[in-house]
């Protein structure tokens, strides 16, 4: 390591006689040559990364950041004789000044990765799940597939991963965590499970071929007249179909009022956002703005079995994600829809995604969704009206005090709060 030490030191001062030496300031300062192959490719990502955001990147002028002098402050160390697991780091923590996800990085080795185990079809247990740090690392299911092998092992919605094949669950891993749960068909994982009442258990399950598939969910419920659907997680187009034909056969069902339930609901690029939005609302829906275009939403109600007038509530979460989340920002700001359950992240931004001279992959920002009352979601994310505390672990479907608190908000008068 000495040898790094004393080179980084001498191109510091390097870098500060050249400074010293212009009466005006430079974007980017001058630097020796790179020696070696590794170090001019990190250099050439390293510039490409910035180029890449000049004149497209969404909050160019309002990021909260000088991008120039950002630029020229870390451009230096691309020169250091970095490996490529420390360049990809520095390369991260570029990122992290960007706003609200905005701008996101992923190294050659995670691109692959990721990219492989990206299909429609997998080998694993079949279930949904989302990976939280606090108060303990765990992995939570959010659905379990139908006739998956997880659920032939008794593992369902709800249920926390606290160790898989014996190893815990470590807040490091964060999604990498989901690769031991996954494996070859036939073979079988071991979990440590724990249930929404705190009682723990082992769960075998042998994993299986799948495809991804989860379902909606709810019905009438019952002689109250109030409907209830949970929208599935991952949905695409095939929602524009699904969603009237179960509003219609809870028809005369829920004219009391009807719960959608989008806590799980991360959308995919084909999700029916403008299909679903006419179900219930009308008008003006607000806009995806740009750097140079501003589309405006708008919408032409069309009523399916009184789904204009029922009283509406949906339920959010910080698994609301994509789509549903400018669904949900939409019917609230034009108070169509009481929200209760806990702020969404904010992700409902659309990015350009550039391949970087060393094989690794960066995503920018484009656009983002403006509600009909100004809000930029992509910064914001969604605030619900009524905030209730909501762990998907720690609830279930016996038991959700969301849902009691939306299902008390509908039958009475009161306004939200």
């Amino acid at each position: 390591m000495p040898e790094r030490c004393s080179r980084t030191a001498w191109l510091l001062l390097l870098a500060v006689l050249l400074a010293a030496c212009s009466t005006r300031p430079l974007a980017v300062p001058p630097t020796p040559v790179p020696a070696g192959a590794a170090a001019d490719r990190h250099v050439r990502t390293y510039d490409a990364f910035w180029d890449n955001l000049q004149g497209s990147y969404l909050y160019q002028g309002s990021a909260g950041f000088d991008f120039e002098k950002l630029r020229a402050e870390k451009r230096l160390a691309a020169y250091a004789d970095l490996s490529e697991t420390e360049f990809s780091g520095l390369m991260q923590a570029l990122t992290e000044p960007f706003p609200g996800g905005s701008v996101t990085y992923r190294s050659r080795a995670k691109r692959i990765q990721e990219d492989l185990a990206n299909t429609i079809s997998y080998e694993g247990i079949g279930a949904y799940v989302s990976v939280l740090k606090e108060p303990d690392p765990r992995i939570v299911l959010l659905a379990v597939v139908e006739k998956s092998p997880a659920q032939a092992a008794g593992l369902a919605a709800h249920d926390a991963i606290l160790s898989v094949d014996g190893q815990p669950v470590l807040a490091a891993e964060g999604l990498d965590v989901i690769q031991r749960v996954r494996g070859p068909a036939g073979s079988v994982v071991s979990l440590d499970v724990r249930a929404p009442d705190g009682a723990r258990r082992t769960v075998d399950v042998t994993r299986g071929r799948l495809a991804a598939a989860d379902q909606l969910r709810g019905g009438s419920l019952g002689a109250s007249q109030i409907g209830f659907l949970r929208l599935p997680v991952g949905a695409g187009n095939e929602l524009a179909t699904a969603l009237p034909a179960a509003l219609q056969s809870m028809a005369g069902k829920y004219s009391n009022g009807l719960l959608l339930d989008l806590r799980v609901a991360h959308s995919a690029d084909d999700w029916p956002l403008l299909e679903l939005l006419a179900i219930f609302g009308n008008g003006p829906m607000g806009k995806i703005s740009g750097t140079s275009e501003q589309t405006p939403l708008t919408v032409t109600g069309q009523d399916v079995g009184g789904t204009q007038k029922v009283p509406l509530v949906l339920l959010v979460g910080a698994e609301t994600q994509g789509a549903s989340e400018i669904f949900a920002a939409a019917l609230q700001a034009s108070r169509r829809a009481v929200l209760v359950g806990q702020p969404t992240p904010g992700k409902v931004m659309r990015y350009n995604t550039s391949t970087l001279p060393d094989g690794s992959q960066m995503y920018y920002a484009i656009s983002s969704y403006i509600n009909p009352a100004g809000v930029d979601i992509g910064r914001s994310g969604v605030k619900p009206d009524v905030a209730v505390p909501d762990v998907w672990d720690q609830v279930n479907d016996k038991y959700d005090p969301v849902i009691l608190r939306a299902l008390q908000q509908i039958t009475s008068d009161a306004p939200p709060g």
